[in-house]
Protein backbone atom coordinates (compact mmCIF):
# COMPACT_ATOMS: atom_id res chain seq x y z
CA UNK A 1 0.00 0.00 0.00
CA UNK A 2 1.44 3.36 -0.97
CA UNK A 3 1.74 6.17 1.54
CA UNK A 4 -1.02 8.10 -0.23
CA UNK A 5 -3.28 5.05 -0.33
CA UNK A 6 -2.67 4.49 3.38
CA UNK A 7 -3.44 8.12 4.14
CA UNK A 8 -6.61 7.89 2.05
CA UNK A 9 -7.71 4.76 3.93
CA UNK A 10 -7.05 6.40 7.30
CA UNK A 11 -8.94 9.52 6.28
CA UNK A 12 -11.88 7.44 5.07
CA UNK A 13 -11.96 5.58 8.38
CA UNK A 14 -11.93 8.86 10.30
CA UNK A 15 -14.75 10.20 8.15
CA UNK A 16 -16.79 7.06 8.67
CA UNK A 17 -16.44 7.16 12.45
CA UNK A 18 -16.69 10.88 12.99
CA UNK A 19 -19.35 12.00 10.56
CA UNK A 20 -20.55 15.59 10.79
CA UNK A 21 -18.07 18.38 10.14
CA UNK A 22 -15.06 16.07 10.14
CA UNK A 23 -16.71 13.75 7.65
CA UNK A 24 -17.53 16.71 5.44
CA UNK A 25 -13.93 17.94 5.67
CA UNK A 26 -12.59 14.52 4.71
CA UNK A 27 -15.06 14.29 1.81
CA UNK A 28 -13.93 17.72 0.61
CA UNK A 29 -10.30 16.59 0.92
CA UNK A 30 -11.02 13.52 -1.22
CA UNK A 31 -12.85 15.58 -3.85
CA UNK A 32 -10.01 18.11 -4.06
CA UNK A 33 -7.45 15.33 -4.14
CA UNK A 34 -9.26 13.59 -7.01
CA UNK A 35 -9.43 16.86 -8.92
CA UNK A 36 -5.69 17.46 -8.43
CA UNK A 37 -4.93 13.87 -9.46
CA UNK A 38 -6.85 14.43 -12.69
CA UNK A 39 -5.03 17.67 -13.37
CA UNK A 40 -1.57 16.18 -12.89
CA UNK A 41 -2.12 12.90 -14.69
CA UNK A 42 -2.33 12.40 -18.39
CA UNK A 43 -0.05 11.27 -21.15
CA UNK A 44 3.43 10.71 -19.79
CA UNK A 45 5.06 11.48 -23.07
CA UNK A 46 4.25 13.14 -26.30
CA UNK A 47 6.11 12.93 -29.56
CA UNK A 48 6.93 15.74 -31.90
CA UNK A 49 9.43 15.93 -34.68
CA UNK A 50 12.02 18.63 -35.04
CA UNK A 51 14.05 19.56 -38.04
CA UNK A 52 16.39 22.36 -38.98
CA UNK A 53 13.44 24.65 -39.71
CA UNK A 54 11.73 24.28 -36.32
CA UNK A 55 14.35 23.21 -33.77
CA UNK A 56 14.97 26.76 -32.49
CA UNK A 57 11.23 27.54 -32.36
CA UNK A 58 10.62 24.34 -30.41
CA UNK A 59 13.53 25.23 -28.15
CA UNK A 60 12.06 28.63 -27.32
CA UNK A 61 8.68 27.12 -26.47
CA UNK A 62 10.07 24.34 -24.28
CA UNK A 63 12.62 26.58 -22.54
CA UNK A 64 10.04 29.29 -21.85
CA UNK A 65 7.53 26.82 -20.45
CA UNK A 66 10.12 25.25 -18.15
CA UNK A 67 11.09 28.67 -16.82
CA UNK A 68 7.49 29.87 -16.38
CA UNK A 69 6.45 26.69 -14.59
CA UNK A 70 9.53 26.64 -12.33
CA UNK A 71 8.98 30.29 -11.41
CA UNK A 72 5.29 29.71 -10.68
CA UNK A 73 6.11 26.69 -8.53
CA UNK A 74 8.71 28.61 -6.51
CA UNK A 75 6.21 31.41 -5.95
CA UNK A 76 3.32 29.11 -4.96
CA UNK A 77 5.16 26.45 -3.00
CA UNK A 78 5.47 28.45 0.22
CA UNK A 79 1.70 28.91 0.28
CA UNK A 80 0.71 25.28 -0.25
CA UNK A 81 1.16 23.94 3.27
CA UNK A 82 -1.94 23.86 5.44
CA UNK A 83 -1.10 24.99 8.96
CA UNK A 84 -3.39 23.79 11.73
CA UNK A 85 -2.96 24.39 15.44
CA UNK A 86 -3.83 21.00 16.96
CA UNK A 87 -4.56 22.60 20.33
CA UNK A 88 -7.24 24.82 18.83
CA UNK A 89 -8.46 22.59 16.00
CA UNK A 90 -8.02 19.14 17.49
CA UNK A 91 -5.79 16.21 16.63
CA UNK A 92 -8.02 14.98 13.80
CA UNK A 93 -7.80 18.31 11.98
CA UNK A 94 -4.05 18.32 12.55
CA UNK A 95 -3.75 14.79 11.13
CA UNK A 96 -5.88 15.67 8.11
CA UNK A 97 -3.75 18.77 7.48
CA UNK A 98 -0.63 16.59 7.71
CA UNK A 99 -2.03 14.12 5.18
CA UNK A 100 -3.00 16.99 2.89
CA UNK A 101 0.48 18.54 3.15
CA UNK A 102 2.14 15.20 2.35
CA UNK A 103 -0.08 14.80 -0.70
CA UNK A 104 0.66 18.36 -1.85
CA UNK A 105 4.30 18.99 -1.06
CA UNK A 106 6.31 16.01 0.24
CA UNK A 107 8.19 13.65 -2.05
CA UNK A 108 8.31 12.90 -5.76
CA UNK A 109 4.73 11.58 -5.76
CA UNK A 110 3.32 14.81 -4.30
CA UNK A 111 1.85 17.42 -6.59
CA UNK A 112 4.88 19.66 -6.07
CA UNK A 113 7.14 16.67 -6.74
CA UNK A 114 5.30 15.81 -9.95
CA UNK A 115 5.57 19.40 -11.18
CA UNK A 116 9.29 19.45 -10.34
CA UNK A 117 9.80 16.22 -12.30
CA UNK A 118 7.88 17.71 -15.22
CA UNK A 119 10.08 20.83 -15.16
CA UNK A 120 13.14 18.56 -15.09
CA UNK A 121 11.81 16.68 -18.12
CA UNK A 122 11.29 19.98 -19.95
CA UNK A 123 14.86 21.00 -19.07
CA UNK A 124 16.17 17.67 -20.42
CA UNK A 125 14.15 18.12 -23.59
CA UNK A 126 15.53 21.63 -23.94
CA UNK A 127 19.06 20.24 -23.62
CA UNK A 128 18.29 17.66 -26.32
CA UNK A 129 16.98 20.41 -28.60
CA UNK A 130 20.13 22.43 -27.90
CA UNK A 131 22.22 19.45 -29.02
CA UNK A 132 20.04 18.98 -32.09
CA UNK A 133 20.51 22.64 -33.01
CA UNK A 134 24.29 22.12 -32.85
CA UNK A 135 23.98 19.10 -35.13
CA UNK A 136 21.87 21.11 -37.56
CA UNK A 137 24.74 23.59 -37.80
CA UNK A 138 23.40 26.58 -35.86
CA UNK A 139 26.05 28.83 -34.40
CA UNK A 140 26.76 28.97 -30.67
CA UNK A 141 25.41 32.53 -30.67
CA UNK A 142 22.10 31.44 -32.25
CA UNK A 143 21.80 28.58 -29.79
CA UNK A 144 22.62 30.75 -26.76
CA UNK A 145 20.14 33.39 -27.91
CA UNK A 146 17.43 30.73 -28.05
CA UNK A 147 18.27 28.58 -25.04
CA UNK A 148 20.26 30.95 -22.88
CA UNK A 149 23.73 30.28 -21.54
CA UNK A 150 24.67 26.80 -20.40
CA UNK A 151 24.28 26.58 -16.64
Amino acid sequence: MTQNAGADAALSAVAGMAGGAIGAAVSTFHAASALLDGMTSGPSSQNFHVNKDNVLKAGVIIQDQAEVLARALRKAEAHLDVDVNSTESGIVSSNIAGAWNRRLTVGDDSYVGRIRLYVESLDKLSQQLRESAKQYGFTEEEITTTFGPVT
